[in-house]
């Protein structure tokens, strides 16, 4: 006779301990893989967020300009050497930077000394080696240069004098076509003041304007960098025609400034 065997029946509580079973070790294994995917996802976003990508996105979304609000009738202040040096010239005179001497090295500027003011000063505005011209600021002035270069020399033991090349005369030939360009294209602004152009009766904008030297003069009225239009706005015009405008105007305010001096001599 055969045996009959009975099967149990599963309880509610076998049936859920099955199940939990059977579901225990896919969800182990769906955990390790979603903390597998965060893991990649933190590494992006710490490579993403370095120093150097965020400086990056700061350079390209930075503003393309600045604007300032500038008088152009404002006077130019004129620096003293121990001025420009502080704030120009330390860069690279304080810290030996690119070759240069150090301030109060004797050692290092004996030779350079040696040369001669004439030939350091043409250094200091012109450039030399890896020393950008008038120390990388083209703002500064030749006399400024020139007193910065006395302050570093005087230091070490020279005994120099901040003084400038005197500037040749211009011929009555370029003065004349100095004069006719004038008449055409600058007179408009600098005989009236307008844009804030300094007339040529203005002695005392013109003093100070003489003192910076001609090539200063010659590259603002090129360039446009005194707050009039570059060329006195007529593009056509060649740098020889432009300077030789500056040199009639810069010699008819000498004529204004030396007219000027009684009366001012008188008011004191």
């Amino acid at each position: 006779m055969a045996e009959h065997h009975e099967m149990k029946k599963t309880t509610p509580q076998e049936f859920l301990l099955a199940l939990v079973g059977g579901l225990f070790a896919p969800l182990i294994a769906i955990i390790l893989i979603i903390v597998y995917v965060m893991g990649i996802q933190e590494g992006l976003v710490k490579t993403g967020s370095s120093e150097a990508e965020d400086r990056a996105i700061r350079e390209r979304i930075q503003p393309f300009g600045v604007a300032l609000a500038v008088d152009p009738n404002a006077p130019r202040v004129e620096r003293s050497g121990e001025q420009v040096y502080n704030e120009v010239c330390s860069a690279c005179h304080g810290t030996g930077a690119l070759g240069a001497p150090k301030f109060k090295d004797a050692a290092a500027w004996g030779k350079r000394i040696a040369q001669g003011y004439d030939t350091l000063l043409t250094h200091a505005i012109k450039g030399f080696n890896k020393m950008p011209a008038r120390g990388g600021d083209p703002d500064l002035t030749d006399l400024e240069v020139a007193r910065s270069v006395v302050y570093m020399t005087n230091a070490v033991g020279a005994n120099f004098e901040a003084v400038l090349k005197k500037e040749p005369e211009p011929t009555p030939e370029i003065l004349a076509r100095g004069q006719a360009v004038y008449a055409q294209v600058c007179a408009r602004c600098h005989d009236t003041g307008l844009t804030g152009a300094q007339k040529l009766t203005d002695t005392a904008a013109w003093d100070a304007l003489i003192k910076q030297g001609k090539e200063y003069l010659y590259k603002a009225a090129i360039e446009g960098t005194l707050g009039g239009p570059a060329r006195g706005g007529n593009d056509k015009l060649s740098d020889a025609d432009v300077k030789a405008a500056v040199d009639y105007m810069v010699d008819e305010a000498k004529k204004a400034i030396t007219a000027a001096k009684p009366a001012q001599e008188a008011a004191r």
